[in-house]
């Protein structure tokens, strides 16, 4: 009876271990290291929409941050550099002061597992973002051979194919050519302030280059429709990239999401490339406005 009890005392004190709840994670400076691509987006101070991109090196023995971010305020292009400080708490929150040119603000972060969450604590701006660490990503085109997920989400102003909120999404093929440049085929299906375009109406081709530091550009251009450029900033080992578009009068940013590899056979599965030179042209196709270009005064930079 004795031996019985024991054993009974020592399963419930095994089992009490078991399930006891693990300790709550703690983070430190430490805990945000090395480089991030971050992507952002709101509204600024004057109530204009605002999204930018940044590839951000974090130095946890200096407890600084600083990178180059580009951004599109009311659909006029900036690119500024910027330098911050930051503390993360025990708890992986974060508080940080990030200068860009000369205009200083704080901004609180949230450690994630694979980077971080933001907020711009700035009377009268609403912005927020997410980053994630860029990880032993193979930055070369041929490291970006794949067949991506893509989704990009803002808004167009004035001048540009349509005024309002725009979204895509698509499967898009990023391929070497027998010249070792990078080619894009695949299919995009948008709603440009309500107005649908289908798969089966946006075929599309293009172009991407990937540079050693991780960054890139990448044209699409729908069938028949102008084209669209964009910046990238590989991320997560090369299982993603961050997007943001680089063409005037828009307002948006996305992700491309890597699903399974592409083969590579000396050529995409659409010949057609865009010059790394070329300007996007003002044609229309059916049931899509015009995309025309209208200069715009440039603005003051807002908040990251």
């Amino acid at each position: 009876m004795i031996s019985k009890m024991i054993r009974i005392a020592g399963m419930i004190l095994l089992a009490s271990f078991a399930f006891r709840p693990a300790a709550a994670a703690t983070c430190s400076n430490a805990s945000l290291t090395g480089t991030y691509g971050f992507l952002h987006s709101g509204t600024a101070g004057d109530g204009t929409p605002i999204i930018g991109l940044s590839q951000l090196t974090f130095d946890p023995s200096t407890g600084t941050y600083s990178g180059d971010d580009t951004q599109s305020h009311d659909g006029v292009l900036s690119t500024e550099p910027l330098t911050a400080t930051y503390v993360v708490a025990p708890d992986c929150t974060v508080t940080a002061t990030v200068t860009v040119g000369e205009n200083s603000q704080n901004i609180a972060l949230v450690v994630t597992p694979k980077g971080f969450f933001s907020l711009i604590q700035r009377t009268s701006v609403t912005t927020e973002g997410f980053a994630l660490k860029q990880g032993a990503a193979a930055c070369t085109n041929a490291g970006a051979e794949g067949t991506f997920g893509f989704e990009a989400t803002g808004v167009f102003v004035a001048g540009a194919p349509a005024t309002g909120p725009v979204a895509f999404i698509g499967e898009l093929k990023f391929a070497l050519n027998s010249s070792g440049k990078g080619e894009i085929s695949g299919h995009i299906s948008s709603s440009e302030n309500g107005t649908i375009l289908t798969f089966a109406e946006e075929a599309v081709t293009g172009s991407f280059t990937i540079a050693a530091d991780c960054t890139g550009t990448a044209t699409i251009r729908p069938k028949g429709a102008p084209a669209l450029h964009f910046s990238l900033v590989v991320v997560d080992g090369g299982k993603e990239m961050l997007a943001i578009e680089t063409d005037e009068n828009t307002v948006v940013g996305g992700t491309l999401l890597k699903g399974s590899p592409a083969t590579s056979t000396g050529a995409s599965d659409r010949p057609a490339t865009i010059p790394e030179d070329e300007e996007p042209r003002a044609v229309s196709a059916p049931n899509q406005p015009l995309r025309t270009d209208s200069p715009k005064t440039s603005r003051p930079q807002a908040a990251l």
